[in-house]
């Protein structure tokens, strides 16, 4: 859920409960104005009732007369003074409408003749019950138009104060570190969003910088590198080729030109690391990885013949995956390799491709490898044979995460070391 759905949700929540509790709150405030004005009526109508009683009534039969005709008003003789005045409400049968409902009423102390009496006045509840609720609907209502009104404001004005975040959110995702201009966001009025977007710009600037310069420092110690290199090698063979070389001799630039291909293939390994880890553009193409897998497997017979390796396979026909087939084929050789190279002579190699994966399975020694470490670059430990520079794994793990792919070790006893790449 979006910030601005997420607040909006919080403040409809808020409003809501307002809402509810200001309904009630409305409602207790109207009853108690108006059972208020209630009894200030019926308080007059008493005052009116003992001017009556003073002047104009003579005898106990005018008080059941006034009775006949105003049910409302109604005089109970006592034997002694009763309780003071005290308003109540009850329920009633009311003959206009035929149903039981509710009255408001004053009992109060009077003297008529000198006898004391009960004068209760009553009046009905309905009609004003019915207003009561009618105007607690219309404030209801209103209020309900009034949070609708305050919602669509809210949304609309949210939506243009937070203009300037979406686009700066655009332009980052826009982003690429390889571009060569420089990074602008839009300008905004809004101080929150100015500091934001002032601080964005300072800190890819600077990474953009950073990252030009050590894309071009890896380019050129990669080339500056690869030259001395060929000499070298080239001026080993020449030495190698001399008539009057010695089988010392022979001896020491033959260690010398492993060194110089283990030099060589450890620069091209760092720069390709580098690439990777730049997330510089590789073309893609569809490839094969099925034929990559057996084209991989065909140049290393000579390998598997030379450790009496018992390969099988089980690959499909064909997968075709949008890709770089030079990173592809790297990783496909990187495992492969691995995998030979760790194993026991006489042992066994399985290569597995489906769909869904791509593994590769050898026998080797009776004890799993240390997991948090095999893709480290230039791992130490005893596991790690003569000759090898260490980034084999750590590439193969950078081309996975390239293209997506999920690269896992797994260890199976007794002594089977396996290699997962999940595909998809």
């Amino acid at each position: 859920m979006k910030l601005l759905a997420r607040t909006t949700v919080f403040f409809l929540i808020y409003a809501s409960i307002v809402a509810v509790g200001g309904t009630f709150v409305y409602y207790g405030f109207i009853s108690k104005i108006y059972y208020a004005y209630v009894d200030r009526t019926l308080s007059r109508r008493k005052l009116r009732v003992e001017k009556a009683l003073r002047l104009h009534l003579r005898t106990p039969a005018d008080l059941a007369f006034w009775h006949q005709l105003d049910h409302n008003v109604e005089f109970k003789a006592l034997s002694a003074p009763g309780p003071p005045v005290s308003f109540s409400q009850r329920m009633m049968y009311n003959e206009l409408t035929g149903q039981i409902v509710p009255y408001r009423q004053l009992a109060a102390p009077v003297e008529f003749q000198g006898r004391p009496y009960r004068l209760e006045l009553r009046t009905t509840m309905l009609d004003s019950q019915e207003l009561l609720a009618r105007i607690v609907l219309a404030g209801a209502l209103l209020f309900g138009a009034l949070l609708v009104g305050l919602l669509v404001l809210q949304h609309f004005l949210a939506r243009r104060m937070w203009a300037p975040f979406y686009h700066t959110l655009g332009e980052l995702q826009r982003y690429k570190l390889d571009q060569h201009q420089p990074v602008r966001l839009a300008s905004t009025r809004i101080p929150e969003f100015k500091e934001l977007n002032s601080a964005l710009s300072r800190v890819l600037n600077r990474n953009q910088r950073i990252y030009h310069r050590q894309r071009e420092f890896t380019e050129n110690a990669a080339h500056e590198l690869q030259t001395p290199l060929a000499i070298l090698r080239t001026k080993l063979d020449l030495l190698v080729q001399a008539p009057d070389l010695t089988e010392e001799q022979a001896g020491h630039i033959e260690a010398l030109l492993e060194v110089t291909q283990r030099l060589t293939h450890l620069s091209r390994s760092l720069l390709l690391l580098a690439h990777l880890d730049q997330q510089l553009f590789f073309p893609t193409e569809t490839v094969d990885l099925a034929a990559a897998v057996r084209t991989q497997l065909g140049q290393m017979r000579e390998q598997l013949s030379v450790n009496n390796l018992t390969l099988t396979i089980a690959v499909l026909e064909t997968l075709p995956l949008a890709a770089n087939r030079s990173l592809l084929e790297i990783l496909v050789s990187n495992l492969l390799s691995n995998a030979i190279r760790h194993n026991v002579p006489g042992g066994e190699l399985i290569v597995t491709l489906t769909a869904e994966e791509f593994t590769v399975q050898n026998t080797g020694r009776a004890q799993a490898l240390p997991a948090d470490q095999l893709f480290v670059r230039f791992r130490p430990g005893p596991e790690r044979p003569p000759g090898s520079v260490g980034l084999g794994l750590a590439i193969a793990r950078q081309i996975c995460e390239t293209y997506g792919f999920l690269l896992n070790y797994h260890f199976q006893a007794p002594a089977r070391h396996i290699m997962h790449v999940r595909l998809q």
